[in-house]
């Protein structure tokens, strides 16, 4: 195991239950009061995925006989329910990784833990007067397994709204071995590249291929319409006892314009390891489909109709049939009609395959992929 990395929490000193605003009770825990600790994943199984967090459970077994966890407030604490350990208590450490809320996350690079898995390290710690108080180290291995990054897309997006063509897919390389780990003796081991990005996969059996989409980009979004014209006031009555004119209709708004073309499929390359090309290409699912259709811009508002005038005035001694009206507002103009989709782009030529030896294919990773395999043994379980 590499060196451990200690994630440390400052303690606040406490030997009773605090009350929160919201949620559980946190119980900050004498570390002198546990007669027993367990960490766990809170998933229950001692398994994790490079590069993906999961919450860690403390349970913590007191002198008391009663039995306190972190994550589960159901179980209690301190004879108070709902009530979970302050996690200010509580200190991890693991041999890849970091602390991430009450839980943990690895290395995104397989290659980092692949012969070692994880070992973290937990316990509880306070400072009384100035000392360090600490628990028991509970301490448990875990094994990686690969299902978080059984799948990669590489397809570039397309925010804009200009109506503009996709452009092509990027140009990938694909490099494939046979990778023997004390996990999973019969593994390949893929590494993907285009421009500086570089990304690390492992099969861990021929039953889980890795899938790697690359499609050309989608087509913008068409322009949106131009909006309609307002309608005009109508104008105020002129006297006493006249009625106000009527607004005049909004113009309707213009038609969005028409959604870009999907750019083609990106261009990819593969390199097999020469000794089992046959055999590592079934490890790899490979698609570069052509970029979606941009959609059609949206139609542009109409116009709002004017408002009416105003009525005249009906002053006292005005006859019977004085009853002056406001002018009636105008017609609202229709939106425009939406613009049209853009045409699917053509997927990207077939990929291309060649083979190399390992040593010159990975010759950057061949240090670590010794690594691993000189670990030896029978696979873990």
């Amino acid at each position: 195991m590499s060196s451990f990395r200690l994630f440390a929490i400052l303690a606040i000193v406490a030997a009773h239950p605090i009350l929160t605003g919201c949620g559980p009770t946190r119980a900050q825990i004498d570390p002198r009061n546990v007669a027993d600790l367990k960490i766990r994943p809170s998933s229950g199984q001692m398994l994790f995925c490079p590069g993906t967090h999961f919450g860690v459970e403390f349970v913590a077994k007191l002198k008391d006989g009663s039995t306190c966890s972190n994550l589960n407030a159901t179980t209690g604490c301190m004879n108070q329910k709902d009530t979970v350990i302050d996690p200010t208590v509580l200190r991890l450490s693991g041999s890849n990784g970091r602390v991430q809320g009450q839980g943990w996350v690895t290395d995104a690079d397989p290659l980092k833990t692949a012969d070692s898995g994880v070992r973290l390290r937990g316990w509880l710690e306070q400072v009384f007067n100035g000392q360090t108080v600490k628990s028991m180290v509970n301490e448990i291995d875990l094994k990686p397994v690969y299902q978080c990054k059984e799948q990669a897309n590489y397809t570039p997006g397309n925010g804009r709204e200009d109506g503009t063509n996709g452009g092509a897919g990027p140009a990938i390389t694909i490099a494939i071995t046979t990778l023997s780990t004390p996990f999973y003796a019969d593994a390949a081991l893929i590494r993907v590249e285009s421009g500086t990005m570089r990304e690390y996969f492992i099969s861990p059996s021929a039953d889980k291929p890795i899938r790697i989409t690359a499609g050309g980009q989608p087509g913008a979004q068409g322009v949106r319409g131009t909006p309609g014209t307002d309608g005009q006031a109508g104008a105020a009555a002129g006297g006493d006892c006249q009625n106000g004119s009527n607004g005049t209709d909004g113009t309707g708004g213009g038609a969005g314009g028409k959604g870009g073309d999907g750019g083609p499929g990106a261009t990819i390359k593969v390199i097999l390891d020469e000794t089992n090309a046959d055999k590592l290409k079934g490890r790899l699912l490979i698609a570069n489909p052509g970029g979606a259709p941009g959609e059609g811009g949206f139609g542009g508002s109409g116009g709002r109709g004017g408002p009416g005038g105003a009525a005249g005035a009906k002053p006292a001694n005005a006859p019977s049939d004085c009853n002056p009206v406001a002018g009636n507002p105008g017609n609202n103009g229709p939106d425009g009609a939406r613009g049209a989709r853009g045409i699917q782009g053509p997927a990207g030529p077939a990929p291309i395959f060649e083979m190399a030896k390992r040593q010159v294919i990975f010759a950057n990773e061949l240090q670590a992929i010794q690594r691993i395999e000189g670990a030896g043994g029978r696979p873990k379980s």
